[in-house]
């Protein structure tokens, strides 16, 4: 009974300290919005003040301002078409002054409490201009069906992806754009996309695709990305378009095209189901980070988010002969690949930028010990040179005191020698007084014997 109460206390001290750390997830709001144009006010159904914002626009987002209670925000300038803005200060309303040309509509919109907000939730990072990896895919839902494991493999392994779309969707199903960004995140990516301006036309050839697309004109765009991100891999589509899509084709043959007229080499290239220097990704390792999940059950439940194509017969698989996890390497300027490894041979962004960031350290601290070094010996001279000024200055006193002092004995021997001499003088003075005192008592005798002599 007592060891039981003991646990129970012991329990009970253990939440005491531990609650206060433990934080809630932030509570969602229902919104109320009005107006329309380029002025829309959201606040909370229930009054409640709003922390954080989620908004999801229904077309290219431009710049624009939030207004809240307190505050003006400049928003927007990243184009993010899922934008998440966090407050500094709680509002309970919310006012969105759009452009007025071509204004923006709300999508969807979720508010919270705060900004510890749901996974689902997507805050976007800007484009990576630095990134390990450029994934160039033809359209929204490629990337995953065909290459939907490499985000969630390298991604985790500290690796930087950078997803470049060829088509754009705002032209003909402009959900696609949102499915895109939904798939993206879910798969594991945290860095926004780019994408082409090329309008999405069924193709079934590349000859039917290259009367409809300027090769030309795609291929520049890729050599502008490769150019613009100096990417160390360059991941695209296979040559034949997996089962034969005409636009997949005339991507590979872009991307190809691209790798030998950027001025930016590339050290290595991968093509879906090339037949050279072959790797197959291992996508059944189950990734910390990502819940224990797979990278393979990550690109399923990726793909699943672009819902207006679960109609179609594809599907995620690493077996079939569409495989998301079979790669050839085209192109390589760092040897071959022996470790089935896309980033083989290579040093990522993140670890060159932390060996840099450890030199400049390095560079700094030995930089700061010779500054240490000359300011001690800067130090050490300096009191060496006061001590030769004080010794300098003690042999000055000294060489005084000695010359005053030789001067003092000097003229002590000269007072000296004075007061012999007028001691002598003296002396010689008493001696001839004495003398002659005597001469004259002397006399004096002599003197009175010659004169009772005479009586």
């Amino acid at each position: 009974m007592i060891q039981k109460k003991i646990r129970y206390l012991a329990l009970l001290i253990l939440l005491v300290f531990l609650l206060p750390g433990i934080r809630a997830q932030a509570k969602e709001l229902k919104a109320n919005v009005s107006g329309k144009g380029s002025t829309i006010t959201v606040t909370a159904s229930d009054g409640s003040e709003i922390g954080a914002v989620y908004v999801k626009w229904n077309r290219e987002v431009n710049s624009y301002v939030l207004k809240t209670d307190t505050e003006e925000l400049s928003c927007g300038e990243n184009g993010f078409l899922h934008e998440f803005i966090a407050l500094d200060n709680p509002s309970k309303t919310l006012t969105f002054e759009l452009p007025e040309k071509n204004p923006m509509g709300i999508y969807e919109i979720r508010l919270f409490t705060d900004n510890d907000v749901p996974e689902d939730v997507q805050i976007w990072e800007p484009v990576c201009e630095r990134p390990d990896i450029l994934l160039i895919s033809s359209h929204a839902d490629d990337e995953i069906l065909f290459m939907g494991g490499i985000i969630p493999t390298y991604v985790p392994q500290g690796a930087r992806v950078q997803v470049a779309y060829m088509t754009e969707f705002w032209s003909t199903t402009p959900v696609r754009e949102h499915e895109k960004l939904d798939g993206l995140w879910t798969d594991g990516l945290r860095t926004y996309p780019i994408c082409g301006n090329f309008k999405d036309v069924y193709v079934d050839t590349l000859a039917d695709a290259e009367k409809k697309y300027s090769l030309e004109e795609l291929t520049a765009f890729v050599k502008e990305c490769i150019e613009r991100f100096e990417p160390q891999v360059v991941v695209t589509h296979d040559f034949n378009g997996e089962y034969g899509h005409g636009f997949h084709q005339i991507t590979a043959k872009a991307v190809a095209a691209a790798l030998e007229e950027a001025s930016f080499d590339v050290p290595k290239a991968y093509f879906h189901l090339y037949s050279e220097n072959k790797i197959h990704m291992d996508l059944n390792v189950p990734i910390e980070s990502m819940h224990g999940k797979t990278a393979l059950d990550i690109a399923k439940e990726a793909y699943k988010q672009h819902k207006s194509q679960q109609w179609c017969w594809f599907y995620v698989s690493d077996t079939y002969k569409y495989s998301v996890a079979d790669f050839g390497l085209y192109r390589t300027s760092v040897g071959v690949d022996e470790n089935n490894s896309m980033l083989e041979h290579l040093t990522t962004r993140a670890e060159q930028e932390r060996i840099a960031e450890e030199k400049r350290r390095e560079e700094e601290r030995l930089e700061q010990e010779r500054l240490e070094k000359e300011a001690a010996e800067a130090a050490e001279k300096e009191k060496l040179a006061k001590i030769d000024a004080q010794l300098e200055q003690f042999q000055a006193e000294a060489q005084g005191n000695a010359d005053q002092a030789a001067a003092e004995l000097s003229q002590l021997q000269k007072d000296m020698q004075a007061t012999r001499q007028k001691s002598l003088i003296f002396i010689a003075v008493m001696i001839a007084l004495l003398l002659a005192c005597a001469g004259f008592v002397l006399f004096k005798s002599r003197n009175g014997k010659s004169s009772d002599e005479e009586f």
